[in-house]
């Protein structure tokens, strides 16, 4: 018999494996211990694990990641939908349909005001249709080369988040905290220090006076290129596009990729990097949310970046 259940103590090896079996790609394999840091540490809030079982043994499951998101200058509890998987012998409609709404009651249940999601194709129609959630950003993947090294009088620091102690990591950090007047996800040095404490993968921190970007490496059809994460500014400093672009240019000297990638939206930044590419190249990153309070007005996010999102 199916049934659904908070799942209190997670099993990562069983669920990295059941997972990777589900999604049944070769280029898709899941990792026990980076799911443990994802559902545990990354945005500092834990995450809840709706299981799907078959006579007690687990067959599925999604993953609600907590976030708090500042929207109208007040703190708003938040869920992001990841991880959803079906073992391909229980996969029906009638099992989605009751993944979904258990989903809803427990996020009603627990007075979570949002649900986020950036779904990939398989799961779009199916959180509209049956979760109601709604294209809340479309998000331009923008390219760009950066040639030139960085001006290194500007910088505070150029390299890997790891090679700071954590004190000193979560200082440098600390000085980007997000303000409640930005509409967007809510970080501060301690928990977006253990964002980048990923596992799997390396993140860089590159700072300077008013700004900070975090970046990663990634290859796409063998082709490398420096990731651009996510970008904070200091509490009411003025950025100006020359700090972008030297930051920008300070990441791809240290991973010694000149060719960069950017999607998202961030309203403290007067130019976004890059240009967009054409949909015909790489679509657009759909960001998908529902406002469990059904009185407030539509729901407007001054930034959203790859960061705020499990993507990467």
């Amino acid at each position: 018999m199916i049934a659904i259940s908070e799942e209190k103590v997670i099993d990562y090896d069983l669920t990295a494996r059941l997972a990777t079996e589900a999604f049944g790609s070769s280029d898709v394999v899941f990792s026990a211990e980076r799911m443990k840091w994802l559902y545990e540490r990354s945005f500092g809030e834990g995450t809840i694990v709706l299981s799907v079982t078959d006579d007690g043994v687990k067959v599925g499951q999604i993953a609600l990641v907590h976030q708090t998101v500042h929207c109208g200058g007040k703190p708003r509890s938040a869920i992001q939908l990841v991880d959803l998987f079906i073992s391909k012998d229980h996969r029906s409609p009638q099992t989605i349909r009751r993944i979904y709404k258990e989903v809803e009651q427990l996020c009603i249940d627990r007075k979570v005001r949002f649900i986020l999601a950036m779904p990939n194709e398989n799961a779009k129609q199916l959180n509209a249709r049956i979760l109601k959630l709604k294209p809340l950003l479309w998000l331009e993947v923008r390219a760009g080369v950066a040639l030139l090294p960085p001006r290194r009088a500007g910088l505070k620091y150029s390299g890997y988040v790891k090679s700071l102690p954590a004190r000193e990591a979560v200082d440098l950090l600390s000085g980007f905290d997000t303000e409640a007047t930005e509409n967007g996800l809510r970080w501060y040095g301690e928990v977006l220090f253990n964002r980048m404490n990923d596992p799997t993968c390396n993140y860089a921190v590159h700072a300077a006076a008013d700004l900070v970007l975090i970046s990663s490496t990634r290859k796409t059809r063998r082709v490398g290129y420096t990731l651009l994460c996510g970008f904070f500014a200091r509490p009411l400093a003025t950025v100006t596009s020359a700090g972008v672009h030297e930051l920008v240019r300070a990441a791809c000297y240290f991973w010694k990729r000149p060719l960069f990638a950017y999607a998202g939206v961030n309203d403290r930044l007067p130019t976004l990097p890059g240009i967009a590419l054409p949909a015909r190249l790489r679509p657009p990153m759909l960001v998908q949310l529902r406002d469990l309070d059904s009185e407030a007005s539509e729901v407007h996010l001054s930034r959203f970046q790859l960061i705020d999102s499990d993507f990467v």
